[in-house]
This record gives structure tokens, sequence and C-alpha cells, in this order.
């Protein structure tokens, strides 16, 4: 009875030694593996890390050659758009007309900006920049008030300064003529530009706009 009890107590003993072998084997094993993935975890990391400061530097260098550039550009608002077309939607007698005699282009086709003024005639400009300008004129043969014929000359005026005419001239009653004009002008923020009648030539004859024929046009818009 002694022995088959000391037998037992044996067995006891060795089954629980080995189950705690076994136990002490896995928790090992499992701490290698945890350590294991931690550090390829570590490895990541430190790569990302690495990756992030260099991206961080390249950004910099970026906005560093960025605002060099800028410094070396005029200061123009080139976000901002300005651009408007207008035409005269009236004919008229050249000889009641006159010389030096702004064109009020009264009705607008477009006024991006709300530089152009169609009551007065006259775009001021918004932004400083590079500006570019178009006008069109239209005059038939047509004797007026004083019995001449169709003939005007319009210029382009940037601050009381011609920088711009054309000449459109009849030869005889029912003939017509035409002319575009066409300037690039650097302007300052302020500076008003407008179309007149020019005294090199009085005008005369019919003044036609409007009549479904042709159209007197003026515009311009920002181009830098």
């Amino acid at each position: 009875m002694v022995f088959i009890i000391t037998l037992y107590v044996y067995v006891f003993i060795l089954t629980t030694g080995i189950q705690l072998s076994f136990s002490t084997k896995a928790a090992t094993d499992i701490n290698q593996t945890l350590m294991e993935k931690l550090r390829v975890l570590e490895e990541k990391f430190a790569k990302l890390e690495n990756e992030c400061k260099q991206s961080t530097l390249r950004i910099e260098e970026i906005n560093k050659n960025d605002n060099q550039r800028r410094m070396l550009l005029p200061n123009i608002d080139t976000t901002q758009t300005v651009a408007f077309s207008a035409y005269l939607s009236k004919s008229f007698d050249g000889s009641t007309f006159g010389t030096l005699r702004e064109i009020v282009y009264d009705k607008l086709e477009s006024n991006i900006g709300h530089a152009y003024n169609n009551y007065t005639g006259t775009f001021v400009a918004p932004v400083s920049g590079v500006y570019a300008f178009t006008w069109s004129i239209y005059v038939e043969g047509r004797p007026d008030g004083s019995g001449d014929q169709g003939e005007i000359a319009i210029e382009l005026v940037v601050n009381a300064k011609v920088v711009g005419i054309t000449h459109a001239d009849t030869e005889s009653i029912h003939d017509d003529d035409s002319a575009t004009g066409f300037v690039i002008k650097s302007l300052s923020a302020g500076e008003s530009v407008l179309t007149r009648s020019s005294n090199v030539f009085t005008p005369q004859g019919h003044i036609m706009s409007g009549n479904g024929r042709a159209r007197w046009t003026f515009s311009g818009w920002l181009i830098a």
C-alpha cells in the first residue's frame, strides 16, 4: 500500500514537472516571437521617421527656392482676372461730334473686375500689370450736316497721353471704311485708359455702329 502511494506521488511529480517544462518553453517561444516582431516594427518606424525627415527637408528647400523666385518678380496679383468688352449702340453724325471727345461704349459684353465704366467710357486699371487693348471703328461715306463725307480718327489715350491711333476714311458717297487698333501697355494700378476722337482729322460723315452691319468696339484685358 505504501509502495502504491509512493508510486502515485512519483508519477504526479513527474507529470507536473513535464507540464511546467512545456509551459516554460512555450512562454520562451512567445517572448522570442514578440521580441522579433518588436524589432521589425522598430526598424520600420526608424525607416519611416527618416523618410519624413527627408520629405520635410525637400519641402523646405522647395519653399526656399519659391520665395527667392517671388522676390525677383514684380508685385502683380496674377490671381485676379480683369477683362472687358463694350460696344457703341448708336450711330451718330460726325460733324456734330467734334474733336477730342471721349467715346462712350455704352453696351457691355463683359466686364470682369468691373474696371470699365460704360457711362464715361473709361477703363481704370485695378492692379498693376501688362494689359492688352483693342478698338474698332466704322464710318460710312454719307453727306453730313456740313456736306462732307465720312472720315474720323480715334486715339487710345492712357493718362492723357496718346499711345495709339486708327484712321478710317471714305472716298465717295455710300462708300465705307473701318479700322482696328491694338496696343499692349504696362499700367500701374489707378491709371486710366479711354478712346477719343483725334484733332488730326475733323470727324465727318456718318459714324455707324449697332446697325446690324458693324460695331464700334473697345476691349481690354490683363495678360501678365
